[in-house]
């Protein structure tokens, strides 16, 4: 009967954390937030896709921020990257030249860590793009080198616009 309650209790913790992740992403206003792990080298003809296909698709459209995990071997300022919004036909709806700004005027690295990597975000874009179905959003980088060291992860998050 012990282990009954226990294994109970331990489930309600679970859910409650999971309804509590689900809760804060609802406040924030984000639709849709995914990764694609890059293995700490992008390649220039190496393109990122992200697939939103929802239901809950406002007719407001959509904000748009692009994050990057970067380590200490990321030599540029700042990563460029082309973001380009296709609808469920493949055809291109709208392209945004995205910059992150990875290091600070003074040199420091910016954005937040938990170890070895550091987050940094774009600012908030606003796509002239209706978002009355599917979108997939694929995003390369449009840097001098072909390949670029130290770039783990890239990747999107799509909010309600205000």
């Amino acid at each position: 009967m012990r282990d009954a309650t226990r294994t109970t209790r331990a489930i309600l913790r679970r859910a409650s954390s999971i309804i509590l992740l689900f809760l804060l992403c609802a406040c924030d206003g984000t639709l849709y937030h995914s990764f694609s792990t890059l293995t700490g080298e992008w390649q220039r003809d190496s393109v990122a896709e992200f697939v939103y296909g929802s239901p809950y698709l406002p007719s407001a459209g959509c904000a748009v921020r692009v994050e990057a995990r970067t380590d200490a071997t990321y030599r540029y300022r700042s990563l460029v990257v082309c973001a380009g919004y296709y609808n469920m036909n493949d055809s291109l709806l709208a392209c945004d030249t995205i910059p992150i700004v990875v290091y600070g005027d003074d040199g420091r690295r910016l954005g937040a860590t938990a170890g070895i990597l550091y987050q940094q975000q774009s600012d908030i874009l606003f796509p002239e793009v209706s978002f009355r179905d599917s979108v997939t959003v694929r995003l390369r980088h449009i840097m001098s080198d072909d390949t670029l060291k130290g770039v783990h992860d890239i990747g999107i998050r799509l909010m309600k616009r205000n």
